[in-house]
């Protein structure tokens, strides 16, 4: 068990260092955040109207008039579990193509430990700058936001772990099928849409309603909007609860898939082409 923490350690350290010599990679992280976030929160103030006149119907539907945290909280979210789902995801692939993925899949080391070590490590600078998107739009419209840090905090330990179970699944998919790379991207879109990042969920068609509630974005929102804007730590923690269950849920289902996707692999020699 030691050597696997430290195994993991290591993988972290080496996604970390990999991508923060490349320039590019924190331009364009950047870029991306900007891209949706101001987007979004321009677009907000604009519905709601001069002097928010147009404000009824939102407090209405979502029982809040803080549209921009609610917007914010919405878009932030979406970037930041969207880079963490595509590196999960493609994280194998990424191994390959820098041509160590054959000696890191011949080692002892778990295959869980070798999807999910090195993508967090490239994680961690979208990670701070979310975090530093979210503080510019709370600095620049001073937005309203109720200060439960504790449970905010726990609702995102939360809605990690399901976002790194939910992304096992296809880190096997892109191990056997490398085109399944374009179904992680379009996966990763489509959960900005039904996670109501802008919106409440509850305005969406019925069978949108209820793919959202399988997607671990869709509660991580939740939880957040629930301790930052309602002040509601129960229905916080209920968001918690249901991102635990799909944490262990999908983890189970994705290391079985693994498992079977890596059988598949060997047998084709499919580890060792990009």
């Amino acid at each position: 068990m030691r050597s696997q923490v430290w195994a993991f350690l290591a993988l972290v350290r080496k996604g970390w260092r990999i991508d923060r010599r490349h320039p590019f990679f924190t331009f364009s992280s950047a870029v991306a955040l900007a891209q949706f976030v101001l987007p979004t929160a321009l677009a907000t103030i604009a519905l709601a109207g001069p002097n928010g006149e147009a404000l009824e119907r939102f407090t209405r539907l979502t029982g809040t008039d803080a549209y921009l945290a609610y917007a914010v909280i919405g878009s932030t979210t979406f970037v930041w579990t969207g880079f963490l789902f595509v590196d999960l995801s493609n994280n194998l692939s990424s191994d390959r193509s820098l041509g160590t993925l054959p000696t890191l899949w011949s080692s002892a080391t778990a295959r869980v430990v070798l999807v999910c070590g090195g993508s967090i490590g490239r994680a961690l600078a979208p990670t701070l700058m979310a975090a530093g998107a979210f503080g510019i739009a709370w600095a620049t419209f001073r937005f309203p936001v109720e200060p439960h840090v504790g449970p905010a905090a726990i609702v995102l330990l939360c809605g990690i772990l399901a976002t790194i179970a939910v992304a096992i699944p296809w880190a096997a998919a892109v191990l056997r099928y490398r085109e399944s790379r374009l179904l992680v991207a379009l996966f990763a879109s489509a959960s900005g849409v039904l996670a109501g990042t802008a919106y409440p969920v509850h305005l969406l068609p019925g069978w949108a309603q209820w793919l959202s509630g399988f997607l671990p974005t869709t509660w991580l929102i939740r939880g957040l909007r629930d301790a930052l804007i309602f002040g509601d730590i129960r229905d916080a923690l209920l968001s918690c609860g249901v991102l635990i269950a799909m944490a262990l849920g999908y983890g189970a289902a994705g290391l079985v898939l693994l498992r079977v996707m890596d059988a598949s692999a060997r047998a084709k020699g499919e580890l060792e082409w990009m």
